[in-house]
């Protein structure tokens, strides 16, 4: 019966349907949910405030990904404007001897870097990031998922046709397969992907030479950008914050 199935069994099979993993694709559609309702229905909560100015804002990744979202440099303000004052904060608390050197250590060229070191502590990020929190929570639910239904036929038929999963995804879902018919079948199915991305990476540099330029490319075209993916995974999905597997 279709109800027994769990809605992420679904977004799962949907997720096959797209270039690239179908585990990145899902992290990269939950995170900019995230970051639309944080910047829309969050960015005053006192909760929120309290984890930007804990990270100090969000790690690289997200925060540039939040600034590509359009109409929401508003929100941006005010998340970081709170991520601005917590640094300005640090350094009034942390404020190190090297400001207030005497003109003979200054004559003398000495480098107070020790008295420094507490400043750079209190600028450090006491929480992670935001987004990649949710991200790696995201992450586990959906491998939970995957490797419920592993056996599924349908969800297989949806893995065999799409790009596979990226080496990141794939080695995490190797641990947590517990099922050895399940586990045959994900390795026979990745392998088969790569197998293929293998060939066709071949024959585009095969068809690059000198000898072979006025051939048409075929789906190979693009494998060069397929085997990126393959291998790093989908751009912004990784944080720089570490994610938990």
């Amino acid at each position: 019966m279709e109800n027994q199935f769990p809605i992420d069994y679904y977004s799962l099979l949907e997720a096959c349907g797209l270039p690239g993993c179908p585990l990145c694709n899902l992290l990269l559609h939950s995170t900019e949910r995230l970051l639309d309702s944080l910047l829309y229905e969050q960015v005053n909560e006192s909760e929120t405030q309290r984890a930007v100015r804990a990270r100090r804002g969000l790690c690289n990744t997200h925060a540039w990904q939040m600034s590509r979202m359009m109409g929401n440099a508003l929100g941006i303000a005010i998340l970081y404007r709170a991520a601005v004052d917590e640094a300005l904060g640090a350094i009034k608390r942390a404020t190190p001897k090297a400001v207030t050197q005497s003109g003979l250590e200054r004559i003398l060229g000495m480098q107070p870097q020790q008295d420094a070191l507490p400043l750079a502590a209190a600028l450090e990020p006491t929480q992670p990031c935001m987004a990649c929190s949710l991200s790696s929570a995201t992450e586990q639910r959906y491998l939970g998922t995957f490797k419920q239904y592993i056996s599924d036929e349908r969800l297989l038929a949806a893995l065999r046709a799409s790009n596979g999963l990226c080496l990141n995804h794939f080695s995490a879902a190797l641990r947590q397969m517990h099922d050895p018919a399940g586990l045959g079948q994900l390795i026979g199915i990745q392998r088969e992907i790569w197998s293929r991305l293998q060939v066709e990476l071949q024959e585009f540099i095969d068809k690059n030479d000198y000898r072979r330029m006025r051939e048409p490319m075929g789906t190979e075209r693009d494998s060069w950008q397929r085997a990126l993916r393959a291998m790093a995974g989908e751009p912004g999905v990784f944080g720089v914050d570490p994610q938990t597997r």
